[in-house]
């Protein structure tokens, strides 16, 4: 059986609404990050997330050495700050941008409608990318609608649907 092309596995993923985040970590007192929306809760108990960053990525080794990172979830109204994160310029996205250290010393970007700050508990090696699982040191939330992301544009997802069945 022939795998996938990357092509069409792409589109197909590129069908599937995420949220956006921006991962960020310290090392060395210097803050980094990228946005990412390979992001998932894995446990409750004890909390842990992941996320698959690829090793292509600038701030990839960052993570490891750091031994730390912080997910910051955006709110809708973040979009400009999603995009500064996932430039390839070479301008540091952390310029001119408000954020406090967090329990680790991972960047809290201010305003973002959640954060979990982590712990990095495992690494695993999956393709070109790599699974970062961190436990869960802090977290915090603010009321707002999420920063979405669907068929490679950012979206409103804030809007609640509701049914008038009940089942």
């Amino acid at each position: 059986m022939n795998p996938v092309e990357a092509r069409d596995f792409r589109e197909v993923m590129r069908r599937f609404a995420t949220g956006v985040t921006v991962v960020t970590t310290i090392l060395d007192g210097r803050p980094k990050g990228l946005t990412a929306n390979a992001f998932a809760s894995v446990s409750a108990e004890p909390p842990m997330v992941l996320i698959c960053v690829n090793r292509q990525a600038r701030s990839h080794p960052l993570i490891a050495r750091a031994g730390h990172f912080c997910v910051n979830i955006l709110g809708l109204e973040q979009q400009s700050i999603a995009e500064k994160f996932a430039s390839h310029e070479p301008v540091d996205p952390f310029d001119a941008l408000a954020y406090t250290a967090a329990k680790t010393g991972s960047p809290v970007l201010d305003g973002t409608l959640a954060f979990l700050d982590c712990e990095l508990a495992e690494e695993h090696s999956a393709g070109t990318h790599t699974v970062f699982i961190g436990t869960v040191l802090a977290c915090g939330v603010r009321d707002g609608a999420p920063l979405g992301y669907f068929n490679a544009a950012y979206r409103d997802f804030g809007c609640r649907i509701t049914s008038s069945s009940n089942t």
